[in-house]
């Protein structure tokens, strides 16, 4: 075959997305619960402040002809659209994770899936419109595709941001929801491979901004455009990766191989990570359901918050390189991305939404100086753990005295509620979720009818992806 020039793993990707056309009641029941979280998610962020900005870009190119998009009244081109769905979906922090050697949030594949799918139905008369079924079967194979590269492929060493490989699933997708050749596939997933590729530095101190939260919908939005141009009949690079110098093993990985540790089948769906109570980071997420159960424990004995005297956190490596941070937090993502932060909030609120990020909480004196009260170190017990196969745990453990204590009380948590060792419990949580992120929106009085079709086979399945977006869009 002509595809067979290309190199190995670009093939292998392709063949699975091409060839993989079934899976089972429990994979699909999955996948409708990633779409319903993610489409929640992205409603709620439709009344943040600084994504309602952003999305003030695509107002030139509004056209009834277009994509809807999710949680507003666009209808755009398909490339916006996908940045504006995946923009959307990922900007509060609360959809769903992946962690391995690389992290990433396979749900913001999304973006360019539902605007893929939609677009092929809006411009191919030939064709019936795509039914959801071909969409979720499409989010399993890009969610597995995405995350079994996370598995043994580690970008953020590099210094590049974990979307590089929404550019490569999305890419995949895109193609096959095009209606694409093999070859045309191919095409655009070595041209997203051999693109100019993201630096993290706009998740970290001090450069911490709200690019983090369109990132992955620019790099959706990129590889569905990779896959228009492959439409067209735009060339393939067939070693994209190997060549010696200029491959991006050499260039990017520094000699090392771009590589699949295991069988592509629907391994990452099924062990998703969901951000059930709370929209923290997702190495935060157990430090700050143990910081609302000290509370509950010190209120009980009768301290309060304001008579801590100090709290120490026992976490993972990866949490230290990502969400460890001290200073002057200087808008919401740098919050959302400060481990002593979120523990203070839960520790003085009892709880940590996505209001919390900003004003007026963000500058309240009593909580700058809890926040400053909290250390945090590395647990070598608990790195192997995050990172062995069989466990995947994301621990944290929580050390806390107040004045007037004679000993220190503490809360140690490694399976975070949305963790698969927590499955059946965040299930009814995810609906609950799910009400809660559209209860700002025109949409919170038809909350539970929406909910009820996303996660039911006879009615979404059947449905048309231009049924569905128009259900979560007004004009």
């Amino acid at each position: 075959m002509a595809h067979a020039e290309f190199d190995e793993v670009m093939v292998e990707l392709v063949d699975y997305a091409y060839e993989r056309t079934t899976f089972d009641n429990e994979t699909l029941r999955l996948a409708r619960y990633c779409l319903l979280d993610s489409i929640g998610c992205a409603i709620a962020a439709s009344a943040d402040h600084d994504c309602l900005k952003l999305m003030g870009s695509a107002q030139f190119s509004k056209s009834q002809a277009g994509v809807p998009v999710v949680g507003t009244g666009l209808r755009l081109g398909p490339i916006e659209a996908a940045f504006h769905i995946g923009s959307m979906i990922r900007w509060l922090e609360f959809n769903d994770t992946w962690l391995a050697q690389e992290w990433g949030h396979p749900s913001d594949n999304l973006g360019a899936i539902l605007a893929a799918a939609t677009w092929h139905s809006l411009t191919d008369g030939n064709q019936p419109p795509a039914d959801m079924t071909a969409v979720l079967n499409t989010m399993i194979r890009a969610y597995e595709i995405h995350g079994v590269l996370c598995l043994s492929n580690c970008f953020n060493a590099l210094g590049i941001d974990h979307v590089v490989l929404v550019k490569v699933a999305s890419a995949i997708a895109s193609a096959q929801l095009l209606g694409l050749s093999k070859d045309q596939a191919l095409s655009a997933l070595s041209n997203a491979i051999i693109d100019g590729h993201s630096l993290r530095t706009y998740r970290h101190a001090p450069n911490a901004g709200t690019r983090k939260s369109w990132a992955a919908g620019d790099a959706t939005a990129r590889g569905l455009q990779l896959a228009l141009f492959a439409q067209t009949g735009e060339m393939g690079y067939p070693t994209a990766l190997t060549v010696s110098r200029w491959g991006f093993n050499d260039a990017v990985l520094r000699g090392k191989p771009f590589n699949l540790s295991r069988n592509l089948s629907d391994f990452v769906i099924k062990n998703i990570l969901f951000k059930v109570p709370n929209p923290a980071e997702y190495h935060a997420q157990t430090a700050v359901e143990a910081a609302i159960n000290l509370r509950e424990r010190i209120l009980a004995a009768g301290f309060t918050p304001e008579s801590i005297e100090y709290v120490r956190v026992e976490t993972t490596r990866p949490a230290i390189q990502i969400i460890d941070k001290s200073g002057p937090l200087n808008n919401s993502a740098d919050r959302d991305h400060c481990l002593q932060y979120m523990v203070a909030v839960g520790l003085q609120t009892g709880n940590l939404t996505i209001k919390d990020f900003h004003e007026p909480l963000a500058s309240d004196p009593q909580l700058d100086a809890l926040r400053l009260k909290i250390t945090c170190t590395e647990r070598p017990s608990f790195t192997e753990s995050y990172y062995d196969p069989d466990k995947r745990a994301i621990p944290n453990a929580l050390y806390l005295k107040c004045h007037g204590m004679t000993e220190e009380i503490s809360e140690t948590i490694e399976y975070p509620l949305g963790h698969v060792r927590r499955r059946e419990e965040c299930f009814g949580a995810l609906l609950t979720k799910f009400h809660l992120n559209l209860s700002d929106s025109p949409l919170r009085d038809r909350a539970h009818i929406l909910a009820e079709t996303l996660i039911s086979e006879s009615k979404l399945d059947a449905m048309s992806v231009t049924d569905l977006l128009k259900m979560f869009s007004w004009d």
